[in-house]
């Protein structure tokens, strides 16, 4: 089997920390992510091979032995899955090129060779021996992002993960960075062990109408400048629906309203954030001669 080096595809150095091949991989893997790269065979590709190589450099045991083997680490992983459960059957085939390359098998039901496979490759399969039983699989990351009406509410995504579209409920409340697991929706175990889990990042995405900070919800409101002023009453679209605010009379532009419990309620339910209404005055522009005239009277009493 070909050999890959794993250092390379991730793009750091063998002496490299394990936070810094960790680093590497979601930079890497955000990149070429198929959810990113649609229908782009030869991102899926890079993508599949940068989960390889992580799943080896991440796990200090497989890094050692990877580190260790060399070239023959895939030739070695290719004859320990190979070997048989009852037979006595075992296969090693080093393709190494040119004459020093050879295969070699044995098989206890059809006699023996006047050596012993095992102590030739004793400290290969030694090695494989202790992960022959059921070995749980790794835990895969993924990221999704959401809008802020979306964070308050909840909803239902789909994402697609190597080929597999899973559906993921996202809970009403949920902040900005907060974490879901799907449990047993990560890479598959090994010889019959339990796939590994699945934790999705939320991000979520601010508009020109809403803005989370926490639990709190930021609205800018534009108002007329006759009702800055002369103060009246606006219609607000929140996202619990619509509400009128009254704007007291000389409201200056930029200035705040909190509504207290009209935020997003989190994850629990027992703490609500608040509204925060932000109001800006439009200037008018194409006034008419009339109102120029008024504005003109205006300006004479220091308006």
């Amino acid at each position: 089997m070909e050999y890959k080096d794993y250092y390379k595809i991730l793009g750091v150095d063998k002496t490299a920390s394990a936070d810094e091949i960790k680093k590497a991989y979601r930079k890497l893997a955000r990149k070429h992510h198929p959810d990113v790269n649609p229908n782009d065979k030869t991102a899926e590709s890079r993508f599949k091979e940068l989960q390889e190589a992580y799943d080896v450099l991440k796990d200090d045991n497989k890094r050692k032995e990877y580190d260790e083997l060399g070239t023959n680490y895939f030739n070695f992983k290719n004859a320990a899955a190979g070997r048989g459960t009852g037979q006595g059957q075992y296969y090693y085939d080093y393709s190494g090129g040119g004459a020093s390359g050879f295969n070699f098998n044995y098989n206890n039901a059809g006699g023996g060779t006047g050596f012993n496979f095992e102590d030739i490759f004793s400290d290969l399969f030694n090695r494989s021996a202790k992960k022959q039983g059921p070995a749980r699989g790794n835990d895969l990351m993924a990221s999704l992002e959401i809008s802020v009406v979306e964070s308050v509410k909840g909803t239902e995504k789909i994402i697609n993960l190597n080929g597999e579209k899973i559906k993921v409920k996202i809970p009403a409340g949920i902040q900005d960075g907060g974490k879901i697991k799907l449990s047993g929706k990560g890479s598959a175990g090994l010889n019959g062990g339990p796939g590994g889990d699945l934790y999705i990042t939320i991000s979520i995405l601010n508009d020109a109408l809403y803005e989370r900070k926490e639990n709190d919800i930021y609205l800018n409101k534009k108002i007329k400048l006759t009702e800055a002023v002369l103060g009246g009453k606006v219609e607000i679209s929140a996202i619990d629906g619509k509400f009128m605010l009254t704007i007291p009379a000389g409201t200056q532009n930029g200035t705040k309203f909190r509504i207290p419990k009209k935020g997003a309620a989190n994850i629990s339910g027992k703490k609500t954030g608040d509204l925060i209404i932000i109001v800006y005055v439009e200037i008018p522009s194409g006034i008419s001669d009339k109102s120029k005239k008024i504005f003109a009277e205006l300006s004479k009493e220091g308006i």
